[in-house]
């Protein structure tokens, strides 16, 4: 007969504090990870805000450009000569009439005011002056204006706002806010951080509402209001 193992002994040790450490490190480590979520979500909206005032500032560097005036030709830019080794550049201003003598063709449309078109409206006039009756005569009734829509209003409006905004640097910086907060709230980073207030006033709210009088049975309702009011008097003294 061979030798027969020796079983291992297995020696239960209970402890009070691990035990309590263990079930209190469920909200300890939930707390943590929460902790942690708000602080990525933070420097996701940090971020978020960094790219889209990077992105709003391009912007408005290339509408500044697109606003700038070009600069005119002078006489001494028409007359200059760019000289090459094989070619030479020389800058003309052409206009449609010189076009239309090169090429035998009419040149640009100008219109001449006649004095002879005028002359039979003032005849008409004069006789409509000569048959009306002293005191009889029909006057016409001066056309209505149009009173201005709502859309013409708005677009009123529109062409003031976009007058003002650019009057000043502070404008600038203003229109620059709104439109950052305006593209922060469509981003995810933003709705995460609602719903994270949102959850916190939840339990803000039941809070608050347990601890209400009402809340409590009637017996402590009358305790509780006793208590309130010797707190009340305590403060004015």
């Amino acid at each position: 007969m061979g030798k027969t193992r020796k079983k291992q002994k297995v020696e239960l040790v209970f402890d009070e504090q691990k035990r309590k450490d263990f079930l209190t490190g469920f909200r300890k480590r939930k707390n943590e990870r929460r902790k942690k979520a708000k602080e990525q979500v933070e420097a996701m909206i940090k971020e978020e805000r960094k790219r889209i005032k990077s992105e709003l500032k391009a912007g408005m560097k290339n509408m500044k450009k697109s606003f700038q005036p070009l600069q005119e030709l002078t006489e001494e830019d028409k007359k200059q000569e760019y000289e090459d080794d094989e070619v030479e550049v020389k800058i003309v201003e052409l206009s449609a009439n010189d076009f239309a003598a090169q090429r035998n063709m009419i040149g640009a449309n100008t219109g001449q005011e006649s004095e002879e078109e005028e002359e039979p409206e003032e005849d008409e006039e004069e006789e409509v002056d000569e048959n009306t009756i002293p005191g009889m005569d029909i006057v016409e009734k001066k056309k209505k204006r149009r009173k201005p829509t709502s859309e013409d209003q708005d677009d009123s409006k529109k062409k003031s706002k976009t007058e003002h905004e650019f009057k000043s640097k502070k404008d600038i910086d203003k229109v620059m806010k709104k439109k950052t907060l305006r593209n922060l709230k469509k981003t995810s980073a933003f709705k995460q951080k609602e719903k994270f207030e949102q959850v916190a006033n939840r339990k803000k709210a039941r809070r608050e509402k347990r601890n209400t009088i009402k809340s409590l049975p009637k017996h402590k309702q009358k305790e509780k209001k006793r208590f309130n009011n010797d707190l009340n008097r305590k403060i004015k003294k």
